[in-house]
């Protein structure tokens, strides 16, 4: 019931929002250039009910019991994807977007046992980044404020934990540049250098929305890319690598990509609207 509501704010949202939804239709031209304007404006309709039927899944999970976290993901087999990244014993750098359910999906990898820092986004509000942290906390899952990172994110690798950080999160500082389906943008190099400073597996995870409560478990852990040994290089190369296997997942549930800025620098021509 919760859920179907908040698909349907999400849609009121969508015609009631035209900045947003202008700026969606722009970043859907990139992903889908052989749809329709209609196909895309029904895909980018989508994605906003979605995220707030993501943001009401989340919010509810503090409310269930440890088997019922459990059981939001039972029925994939992606946790298998994840071993394997740590199956090295350097930890794992796992390497989301904002698709799918990403929170709920980590607090389920948190309740099957995971250890897990998630490198969290701040709201400029510390109220509000508070009750973020410890809303998560709760759920077993340990938020690093992305100002704070530093020596604690380095000895969770090394305990072999795990640790998640968004690419595809506003710019705090320089990042690098990388093509994403056909075109440049600027994306953080944090990811990058971090596995590469660490020897940890990187793999980029994607957490689907699949039904109301359900989840499923995508990881790429076998990246096109092999270390020089110069970071100048391998920096944008294994954040290249990364950002094209997103590129799948997001072909894969393209309604599922939730993002609302101008991630490309804005074309000449309009979307329709």
């Amino acid at each position: 019931m919760l859920c179907a509501a908040a698909g349907a704010v999400g849609i009121a949202l969508f015609y009631c929002w035209p900045q947003g939804r202008h700026t969606m239709m722009r970043n859907y031209e990139r992903v889908l250039p052989y749809y329709t304007s209609r196909e895309r404006l029904r895909i980018a309709r989508k994605s906003l009910a979605n995220y707030c039927r993501y943001m009401v899944e989340f919010a509810s999970s503090a409310q269930l019991s440890l088997e019922e976290r459990l059981a939001v993901g039972m029925e994939t087999n992606g946790f298998e994807g994840l071993d394997q990244g740590l199956a090295r014993g350097k930890g794992a750098l796992v390497v989301p977007m904002h698709f799918g359910n990403w929170d709920l999906g980590a607090t389920i990898a948190a309740a099957r046992g995971y250890s897990l820092t998630v490198v969290g986004e701040t709201f400029g509000h510390s109220g509000l980044d508070d009750l973020v942290v410890s809303g998560r906390e709760a759920l077993g899952v340990r938020l690093v404020k992305m100002d704070r990172v530093g020596p604690s994110i380095v000895r969770s690798l090394r305990r072999n934990e795990m640790v998640a950080a968004l690419i595809d999160r506003p710019l705090s500082e320089g990042g690098v540049r990388v093509d994403f389906f056909g075109e440049k943008v600027e994306v953080p190099a944090g990811p990058a250098r971090l596995a590469l400073r660490t020897g940890a597996a990187v793999g980029a995870v994607a957490f689907p929305r699949r039904g109301a409560g359900r989840i499923d478990v995508l990881s790429n852990f076998d990246l096109d890319f092999e270390p020089s040994g110069d970071s100048a290089h391998d920096i944008p190369a294994l954040t290249q690598a990364i950002m094209k296997a997103h590129e799948e997942f997001i072909r894969q549930d393209p309604e599922q990509w939730y993002m609302f800025r101008e991630f490309w620098e804005p074309q000449t021509s309009t979307a329709t609207s």
